[in-house]
C-alpha cells in the first residue's frame, strides 16, 4: 500500500459541537452491546431451562467464564491497541503507519491463536478443577469448555478489523458485526441446545458459529473498500514498529483484563465458600451488569477515537470538552439504566431460576451495588482517555484499581475479620467503584492541564 492513501476523517471530528459527534460514535457501539447483552441473557435463559431445578448447568458455564474472559481480554487488548494507533495516526495524518496496521495486527492474532489452543485444549480439565469446579458443575463446565475454545482465535482476528474501524470512527460497521454475530447466536442457541439435544455443548457450538459469521462480515467491509486501510495480505506490510505500537497499548489492556479474570477466580472461590447458590446468583447478576455499564463502555470506545485524533492534532480544549460531555451523558444514561434494573430486580430474575434463595441473593446484590455501577463510569472513561493519548500504564492502573487494588482487599477484611459473609463481598465491590471514580476524575483533569501547558506530550506514532 502506498503512503499517499486517502485518510478517512469523520465530519465534525475536529470542530463543531461535541455532543452530536459523541453520540454518533457511541450509539452504534451501544446498540451492538445491547444485542450482545440480549444474547447473554437469552443464552443464560436457555441454559437454565435445561433443568430449572438444577443450578449446576448455569453454574458450570459460569465457572468457565474466566477462560472466556481470557479470550475477550486478549482480543480487547488487540482492538484497543489498534484503534488507539489508528486514531493517533489519522490525527497526525501519518499514512505510512496506517498502511502497515492491518497485516501487523493480523500476525499478532495468528500467534495468539496458536498459543491459546496449544495451552488450553490439553489442560482443560485441570484448569476447571483449579477454578473450583466440582461434581455436576465440573461435568457441565468441561463439556462447555471443550466446544467454546475455538471461539478464541475467531475473536482475535475479528478484533483487529474492528479496532481499525473504531480508530477511523466507522462505528456503523463495528455495530453491524456485533449485531450479526449476536442475533445469529440467539437464533442458534435453542436449536443446538434443545432441538439437537446438545445441552451446554450446543450453547458453545452456537457461539462459535455465530462468531465465525461475524468475522466473515467484517472481512467483507475491507474487501468492499469501506475503510481507508486496505488489506493486501503482504508480508512487506508487517512492520516491527507497528507491532510494537499496537502491543504498547494492547498488552497493558489485556494484562489488566487477564488479572481481572484471575480475580474472578478468587471471587468465585470466595462466594462459593459462602454459599454455592450465591455463586449462581453472582453469575446471573454478572450477565445483567453489562446492561447497566453499556453506555460507559460505548462512550469509552468513542473517547479512544475522538480524543486520540484530536490530541494528536493538538486540540486540547476540544479534548477537555469531550471528557466533560462524556461524563455528563454517561452519568445520565448509566443512572437511568441502573435505576430501572434495581427497581425491577425482583421480576427480572424470576424467569431464570426456581430456587428462591438464588433470586434473593441476586436482588440484594443489585440493591447494594446500585450506586457502584454509576461510579464505575468514571474509571472506564478515564482508562479510555489514557489509551487514546498513548499512555498504557495509567490506563492499566485505573483498570486494576476498582477490583484488584481496592475491592478484593476490602472484601477479604469484611468477610474474614468482621465475618460479614456475602455482605462483605457486596460492600467490597462498592468501595472499589467509589475510590476509582475519585482518582480517575482527578487524574484525567490534571493530565489535560499538563497537555495544554506542554509539560506532558501525547505519544506519537
Amino acid at each position: 500500500m502506498s503512503d499517499d492513501i486517502k485518510i478517512n476523517e469523520i465530519d465534525g471530528m475536529f470542530k463543531g459541537p461535541i455532543r452530536p459527534l459523541l453520540m454518533k460514535l457511541a450509539i452504534p457501539m451501544f446498540a451492538g452491546m445491547v444485542v450482545q447483552v440480549v444474547y447473554n441473557v437469552t443464552d443464560t435463559f436457555w441454559v437454565a431451562r435445561i433443568d430449572m431445578a438444577d443450578p449446576s448447568y448455569m453454574g458450570g458455564t459460569a465457572i468457565v467464564f474466566p477462560l472466556i474472559f481470557f479470550f475477550m481480554a486478549l482480543g480487547n487488548g488487540l482492538s484497543v491497541g489498534v484503534s488507539s494507533l489508528v486514531a493517533r495516526a489519522i490525527g497526525e495524518k501519518n499514512a505510512k503507519v496506517l498502511s502497515t496496521t492491518a497485516e501487523s495486527g493480523l500476525l499478532i492474532s495468528l500467534i495468539l491463536s496458536v498459543l491459546s489452543l496449544v495451552i488450553i485444549l490439553p489442560f482443560g480439565s485441570k484448569i476447571l478443577v483449579a477454578l473450583g469446579a466440582q461434581g455436576d458443575y465440573y461435568v457441565h463446565g468441561l463439556e462447555y469448555l471443550n466446544y467454546i475454545v475455538p471461539a478464541g482465535p475467531v475473536i482475535f482476528f475479528t478484533m483487529i478489523f474492528l479496532g481499525i474501524l473504531q480508530g477511523e470512527g466507522l462505528m456503523k460497521y463495528v455495530m453491524n458485526s456485533m449485531l450479526i454475530g449476536t442475533v445469529l447466536n440467539i437464533v442458534l442457541d435453542p436449536v443446538f441446545i434443545f432441538i439437537l439435544d446438545m445441552n451446554v455443548k450446543g450453547a458453545a457450538i452456537a457461539t462459535v458459529l455465530a462468531q465465525v459469521v461475524g468475522l466473515i462480515y467484517v472481512v467483507t467491509v475491507f474487501s468492499r473498500n469501506k475503510s481507508s486501510i486496505k488489506i493486501e495480505w503482504a508480508i512487506s506490510n508487517i512492520k516491527g514498529k507497528t507491532i510494537k505500537d499496537i502491543l504498547a497499548i494492547g498488552i497493558p489492556q489485556s494484562l489488566a483484563m487477564i488479572i481481572m479474570s484471575l480475580s474472578f477466580v478468587i471471587l468465585n472461590k470466595i462466594v462459593i465458600e459462602i454459599d454455592a447458590l450465591a455463586l449462581t446468583a453472582f453469575a446471573l447478576c454478572g450477565r445483567f451488569e453489562q446492561l447497566m455499564l453499556m453506555p460507559a463502555f460505548a462512550i469509552g470506545a468513542a473517547i479512544v477515537t475522538i480524543v486520540g485524533q484530536n490530541a494528536a492534532r493538538g486540540n486540547y480544549e476540544r479534548v477537555t470538552n469531550v471528557m466533560k460531555e462524556s461524563w455528563l451523558i454517561g452519568a445520565i444514561s448509566v443512572g437511568i439504566l441502573t435505576g430501572l434494573m434495581v427497581g425491577f430486580a425482583p421480576w427480572i430474575f424470576k424467569p431464570f431460576t426456581d430456587v428462591e434463595k438464588v433470586r434473593w441473593y441476586a436482588v440484594m446484590q443489585y440493591r447494594v451495588l446500585g450506586i457502584s455501577y454509576l461510579t464505575a463510569l468514571f474509571g472506564i472513561t478515564g482508562r479510555s482517555f489514557f489509551q487514546a493519548i498513548g499512555y498504557p500504564l495509567p490506563a492499566l492502573f485505573l483498570t486494576l484499581l476498582r477490583l484488584i487494588l481496592i475491592a478484593i482487599p476490602v472484601m477479604l477484611i469484611l468477610i474474614y475479620v468482621f465475618n460479614m459473609g456475602i455482605w462483605g463481598v457486596w460492600l467490597g465491590l462498592a468501595s472499589g467503584s467509589v475510590v476509582s471514580m475519585i482518582i480517575s476524575v482527578i487524574w484525567v483533569r490534571h493530565s489535560i492541564k499538563r497537555l495544554e501547558s506542554g509539560k506532558m506530550k501525547i505519544h506519537g506514532v
